[in-house]
């Protein structure tokens, strides 16, 4: 038989609070470098979420058969999905802005330390800002995506 969780059980969290660097910096680089990585992780677990949601109320959708109603009538559920389905895309523009946020300081931090210096395990500030330009790129381009998808993106 299972046991059912306890309040208690459900409180432990585990966020790294710091990664051994190999080099500790005395400006802070790494530890900034560190928190931007971690806010970055929260971001995206947060996008799979939201797009997870966004694609279950998408399949409600196509399982009412817009196509076989009459030109007035809808079905009264459309509202609350369509009503969702909006909410799930400000979300995902919410995350969007964050990451874009992420994006603009770690690239001043790359430029504020331009050697190749690590400050994550291996890899240096410039590496961490290109990896992470890259994701905000995808994630714009899938948010533009699900914009025109929704009606709501502007030309």
């Amino acid at each position: 038989m299972s046991k059912t969780p306890t309040k208690t059980d459900s409180n432990y969290n585990f966020i790294p609070r710091e990664i051994t660097t190999p080099n500790k910096d005395h400006q802070g680089v790494s530890k900034t470098v560190h928190s931007h990585v971690s806010k970055l992780h929260g971001l995206l677990n947060d996008w799979m979420k939201i797009r997870d949601k966004g694609v279950r109320l998408c399949r409600a959708i196509s399982a009412l058969k817009l196509h076989e109603c009459d030109d007035d009538y809808y079905p009264s559920q459309l509202k609350q999905l369509m009503e969702g389905l909006l909410d799930a895309l400000d979300g995902l523009k919410n995350v969007v802005d964050g990451v874009k946020i992420l994006n603009h300081q770690l690239q001043a931090l790359a430029k504020l330390q331009p050697s190749e210096e690590p400050v994550i395990n291996s890899w240096p500030v410039t590496k961490i800002s290109q990896t992470v330009m890259k994701i905000f790129e995808s994630l714009e381009k899938e948010f533009r995506l699900k914009q025109i998808v929704t009606g709501l993106y502007d030309f």
